[in-house]
């Protein structure tokens, strides 16, 4: 479902894709595909309890699938798009030392939990050039690299659910579920910095136009291997913050990205 409203989002704000007269070779393509294994921390807090992920849950390393397209177009005051998703399922047991409420239920002693928790991000930005020189050293000529700086609009589809089911109740095994279904738009800023085969880029997302609050930054190399296939590495935090009923959720995942790009 989030990845067709996905689909859905990408036609509504940039048109010009689908529109035949930019199909040329003034458009760059970038396909990747990877493994992102994150850390787990955040909590679900009400007016009786808080329950920590990591210390009440027991949850601390997992790993997500990620993807992303990105499609670069070279004309002048047309911004370029860029679209991720990364999918974390993950379950835990865990013994809890005191009674919890979570949604409309009370725990206690053994639980087992299931997250399951997809977001999406499409991201338009205009991009603003300043290309490098050559310099001489030690008798040889060196390029100083192309710095890029980026900024633009972000749009996230936040899909996040938790179920608490009570392991000492076997007939029943009751159990509460909370899910968190967002929209959440906010700025977005980026740097990068081409040298030779190499790509260094940061970015981050901040200051949530929405009810629902929402961070997230990355730290990236990549290197060309051959022709238009890259190996890539980044760090990544994402993070949100959404009130849900009676319920406050925060919840966070931040580690590294492993990936393989593609451009055409």
């Amino acid at each position: 479902m989030i990845m067709l409203r996905l689909f859905l989002l990408v036609l509504m704000i940039n048109p010009l894709v689908a529109n035949e007269d930019f199909l040329s070779d003034k458009i760059i393509t970038k396909v990747e595909a990877g493994l992102f294994l994150p850390k787990i921390s955040g909590s679900v807090s009400n007016v009786a309890d808080e329950g920590d992920f990591e210390k009440d849950f027991t949850y601390m390393d997992s790993s997500a699938t990620y993807l992303s397209l990105e499609i670069l177009l070279d004309y002048d005051y047309v911004p370029n798009l860029d679209i991720s998703y990364f999918n974390l399922q993950d379950s835990q047991h865990a013994t809890l030392d005191r009674n919890l409420t979570v949604a409309d239920g009370t725990f206690g002693s053994d639980v087992a939990t299931v997250i399951d928790y997809q977001i999406a991000t499409a991201t338009l930005f205009q991009d603003f050039k300043i290309k490098g020189d050559y310099i001489s050293l030690f008798g040889s000529g060196l390029y100083s690299g192309d710095l890029e700086f980026d900024i633009g609009m972000s749009t996230k589809l936040v899909s996040w659910n938790f179920e608490v089911r009570d392991l000492t109740l076997p007939a029943t095994n009751p159990s509460s579920w909370i899910h968190v279904d967002q929209l959440i738009v906010l700025p977005y800023l980026g740097v990068k910095y081409y040298l030779y085969d190499f790509l260094l880029h940061a970015d981050v997302n901040a200051l949530s136009f929405s009810d629902a609050k929402s961070i997230s930054y990355e730290a990236a190399i990549d290197y060309r291997v051959v022709g238009g296939v890259y190996l890539s590495a980044a760090y990544l935090h994402e993070e949100f913050k959404a009130d849900e009923e009676d319920d406050t959720v925060t919840f966070g995942t931040s580690g590294y990205r492993l990936s393989f790009k593609y451009a055409f």
